[in-house]
């Protein structure tokens, strides 16, 4: 596609990494003396063994494939300050070229076209230079239709639905014809929500509930509780359009409704008792301590989308859930049931949750839980394994590179512990959710 250069100008490239900052002039590195020069030998590590390999072919997406690591090249780009734009560029242009070629009707954010409208629309607010609109104006048009669909096939999470969606979304509120799309998916989001006595809540479509094996095996239903694939995901899509002003009476009834529901099944015991989902009403637990199904990532979104709705009680409640949370995280073992670094199941995804909720409310807690989430996700690098020292799920004949599932995703959490770069990037995994788009202005 013509807006997808392999190459911006070599000059300006140089420029934006000599000028570039961080987005807050508040963001210091939590990790310090020999953890932090581990941390900084193995992002530089996989930097340079990802930097140094020949350009393959890989699916198209963000999560595990070219969009996603164009997202990486541009971030550990300025972390580094070195110069990775060519990748940028070769890496979008293959995600545009891959899609084209496969006939892609998926529009979710991790799997599909919204992921590279996303990364697009993203990295064009910081290189101006850089013409998505060829890009993300079909993407828009793909929305579009999707949101027309009934009964309407897609969950309300962060992953394959309206969560990603709309984040896409939010990245083009410039245009005209966003504030419509927002509106259109407030609507889907009433149509399915169900009410119940305890507040509202969201089925898994029956398709969506192949995730969990046969649909038959579910008459009474799939209630999801993680982010990848769950309730959180729309609640933070929610939050973030009642800060913009989007039907904020409709939006905030619908908040009220998930916050309540998803409120009714933290338990009594010391630690929030999320499960990861639920088969009508009986909760079915999982054990990893994660951002995909864990309560370090359940937690953590919550306090995003209370914290953009704006509403105290919410916060207030959704912190001290986080904070048990990590006080949890210093007590146990780290690798149950597996062992993984990654952003999604790992280690570097729980530090990085921690990271952040350290950073937007300076609490203590959150700090030494993202140091010893650091530390798991260090002691795990094997140097000749894989990027940098790192295997997915660490078999040496599995090496994984990308951002959600492997290196790249390590990379950068490291990065954003060991440095004093802000790691915007994140929010395509609800890690952070700012109050407002990115503007051209800002570096």
């Amino acid at each position: 596609m013509r807006g997808f250069r392999a190459a911006p100008p070599r000059a300006q490239a140089r420029g934006l990494h000599r000028g570039a900052t961080s987005l807050s002039n508040t963001w210091k590195p939590v990790l310090s003396g020999p953890t932090r020069a581990r941390a900084l030998e193995a992002a530089e590590a996989i930097v340079q063994d990802m930097a140094g390999a020949p350009l393959v072919r890989r699916p198209p997406d963000l999560a595990k494939g070219h969009a996603g690591l164009a997202l990486f090249f541009e971030a550990a780009g300025r972390a580094l300050d070195t110069d990775h734009l060519d990748r940028v560029g070769e890496h979008l242009r293959r995600s545009a070229e891959g899609f084209l070629r496969a006939g892609q009707t998926k529009v979710g954010l991790h799997g599909g076209l919204a992921g590279l409208g996303w990364v697009a629309a993203h990295l064009s607010a910081r290189h101006p230079d850089l013409d998505v609109e060829e890009v993300c104006g079909p993407v828009d048009e793909a929305i579009a239709r999707e949101l027309e669909l009934r009964p309407w096939p897609h969950p309300c999470d962060l992953r394959a639905g309206l969560g990603g969606m709309g984040l896409y979304a939010l990245t083009r509120l410039h245009h005209p014809s966003t504030p419509g799309l927002l509106e259109r998916m407030v609507t889907v989001l009433e149509e399915t929500a169900e009410p119940t006595a305890q507040g509202l809540r969201w089925p898994l479509p029956p398709n969506s509930v192949r995730l969990y094996g046969d649909p038959q095996a579910f008459p009474r239903g799939v209630y999801t509780l993680g982010v990848a694939h769950g309730m959180p995901g729309g609640l933070a899509l929610l939050g973030a359009l009642h800060a913009h002003g989007i039907a904020r009476e409709r939006v905030g009834a619908l908040l009220e409704g998930g916050f309540a529901w998803m409120a009714s099944l933290v338990g009594s015991g010391e630690h929030p008792g999320f499960p990861h989902y639920l088969h009508g009403d009986t909760p079915v637990v999982d054990a990893r301590f994660s951002w995909c199904v864990g309560t370090p990532g359940i937690t953590a979104v919550l306090w995003w989308a209370a914290r953009a709705w704006g509403h105290a009680g919410w916060q207030d409640r959704a912190l001290a859930w986080a904070e048990a949370v990590a006080r949890e995280g210093l007590e146990r073992p780290p690798f149950v049931p597996r062992r993984s670094a990654n952003l999604c199941c790992g280690t570097a995804g729980t530090a990085l949750l921690f990271l952040r909720l350290f950073h937007a409310t300076g609490r203590p807690i959150f700090e030494e839980a993202a140091v010893r989430w650091f530390e798991h996700t260090l002691s795990l690098r094997q140097p000749g394994q894989g990027p940098g020292g790192y295997c997915f799920e660490q078999k040496p004949d599995r090496p994984d590179d990308n951002l959600q599932f492997g290196a790249a995703g390590i990379a950068l959490a490291l990065l954003a512990g060991a440095t004093g770069h802000e790691p915007d990037w994140d929010e395509c995994l609800l890690m952070s959710l700012r109050p407002r788009p990115l503007a051209k202005t800002e570096a």
